[in-house]
């Protein structure tokens, strides 16, 4: 747990500002810039602070949901090992108990993350600049204007985009060192710690990258989703009724049709929007995040 809490803040300040610009890119309908705009846009808007809005939010989800996954993983994995060794079932091979193991954890992490994860879009999108203060002010105007179930909005979306990334990410990590160790078995060559350390952390980094590929545009549906208004009140302070009345009525509701609805008015290479920016950021964030836990 505790390992898992360490990974968890370490990764959230290395890959925040990654995060920012990744988001902003999501939620967009139109065009976006490249990475390096990006960057310059949000720092010309609010300076170096500006990259880190939505921080709290993020750092108070990363941490617990990085600690309930590695906990979700380590205990499957345990689960896996006792059937295989009480005969229940025989042992699973190309390390497919990594690929469920992940697939298991996404579960508990995706129910600690998701109220945290939309009070972080909310602030990360330029859209509602001036509509939330702080963290703890979005929690209360959602609560107020969208009623408290609405915190776990895209709960869904983002157990799918967890338990995939998750299952991808482990299964190719552990095949991946699986197949390092056979070789240096066979060459006889043994790592110190700190080159053990960077092989970890390599590792990691080319895992995130790999398995971001696969769940992209669900983390495209869930930025889509999260960030719209839906009101359950007549009417939101400083918006026209008109405008509550549309909120009512979101454009984007399930994961499919979210993922359909951007494929059909966007075109398909929009689901991978901000890909650039979540590439890098999961991939730092799996090998400093990785890193931190094994240490």
């Amino acid at each position: 747990v505790i390992p898992g809490l360490i990974a968890g803040v370490i990764e959230t300040v290395a890959v925040q500002p990654l995060d920012m610009v990744k988001t902003r890119f999501q939620i967009c309908e139109g065009a976006n810039p490249s990475v390096l705009r990006g960057f310059r846009d949000v720092y010309r808007e609010g300076g170096v602070l500006r990259f880190y809005r939505g921080m709290l939010p993020e750092m108070a989800s990363t941490a617990p949901a990085r600690t309930a996954m590695y906990a979700g993983y380590t205990w499957t994995q345990h689960a896996l090992a006792l059937a295989t060794e009480r005969g229940f079932m025989s042992e699973l091979p190309w390390r497919l108990d990594a690929f469920i193991a992940g697939f298991v954890a996404g579960v508990p992490e995706s129910i600690v993350v998701t109220p945290l994860q939309l009070v972080k879009v909310r602030l990360q999108a330029k859209e509602h600049l001036g509509r939330y203060n702080n963290a703890l002010h979005c929690v209360w105007t959602i609560v107020k204007q969208e009623g408290p179930l609405s915190l776990m909005t895209g709960l869904r979306v983002t157990t799918v985009r967890n338990c995939v990334w998750n299952s991808m990410y482990f299964w190719s990590q552990a095949h991946l060192k699986q197949t390092l160790e056979a070789a240096k078995s066979s060459g006889g060559s043994r790592n110190g710690h700190l080159a053990a350390a960077l092989q970890t952390s390599s590792i990691a980094f080319v895992c995130g990258a790999f398995a971001t590929c696969f769940n992209a545009p669900f983390d495209t549906a869930k930025s889509r989703i999260q960030q719209q208004v839906v009101c359950a009140t007549p009417a939101v302070e400083g918006h026209a009724a008109g405008d509550a009345m549309a909120a009512r009525q979101p454009k984007y509701r399930g994961t499919l049709q979210t993922l359909a609805t951007i494929g059909r008015e966007e075109g398909i290479r929009s689901l991978y929007k901000g890909f650039a920016p979540k590439v890098l950021r999961m991939a730092c964030g799996g090998a400093v995040g990785m890193a931190a836990f094994e240490t």
